[in-house]
């Protein structure tokens, strides 16, 4: 019964991710047609996701270590166990950025817009890809826009345990100056579990965001990306530890 339930949430969570999001599906498009309307499209977004928490019980908490200003540009690196992660942070952090995620994701007609226009599409198992999104994320940070990027390159099957980080947003960070912000998604994994069903046991609940203390790169220097790659994965791997055991 209780699984069944879990079932049936899921189920829920899912038909008003799709009706809601395709009712604000034309005006996304206008929206991201030009760039000048972005933040306007990023704040439709919000909306969006608050809407969607809301109807289907999910509780958003977010802390910050350290006030971040909206206007600079940061790269954001995140942990990723759930397609939740997605929402969560497009919901809860109030920036202009762009994701760069899957390209399975670009396929998907919904969410196609966004990646024609602020978001990137990765092909990890294509060099040629990489090296596109690689190109398009520089392009991006140095209009200004923030970078959101799940160093572990996917969702894997050891959550709450992160997979080994890779170093592309480090590097990129690195290369602009920029600092880097990690990210503690604590609880996705409970709400929208990647279980192995087809229909995930997923739950309503807390969804906690920990925005940790910016991370200066400025003087970094070439091959210190792995440094600082380790670095930000014991911080996330801490708070994740940290709030789990409460």
């Amino acid at each position: 019964m209780k699984n069944l339930l879990k079932h049936t949430w899921t189920i829920y969570f899912l038909i008003v991710f799709v009706l809601s999001f395709t009712l604000l599906y034309p005006a996304f498009v206008v929206l991201l047609s030009k760039k000048k309307h972005y933040n306007s499209a990023q704040r439709l977004r919000r909306i969006w996701g608050i809407f969607l928490m809301f109807m289907t019980g999910i509780r958003p908490e977010v802390t910050y270590e350290e006030q971040l200003d909206e206007n600079k540009t940061y790269v954001f690196t995140p942990n990723h166990f759930s397609y939740m992660d997605i929402v969560t942070i497009g919901t809860l952090l109030p920036h202009l950025f762009g994701f760069m995620a899957k390209k399975e994701l670009a396929n998907i007609p919904l969410f196609r817009v966004f990646f024609r226009s602020i978001d990137m599409p990765v092909d990890r198992k294509s060099k040629d890809g990489a090296k596109r999104a690689y190109y398009l994320a520089n392009k991006k940070l140095r209009e200004g826009m923030s970078l959101v990027n799940f160093p572990e390159g996917g969702i894997g099957s050891t959550s709450p345990i992160m997979q080994k980080f890779k170093l592309g947003a480090f590097k990129l960070a690195m290369e602009h100056n920029l600092e880097i912000v990690p990210i503690t998604l604590a609880d996705n994994w409970k709400r929208l579990p990647i279980d192995g069903n087809f229909i995930p046991k997923g739950t309503p609940g807390k969804m906690r965001m920990h925005v940790h203390r910016p991370i200066p790169t400025e003087n970094l220097k070439g091959g210190d990306e792995l440094k600082l790659a380790d670095e930000v994965y014991a911080i996330i791997e801490q708070k994740i530890n940290e709030l789990n055991s409460l």
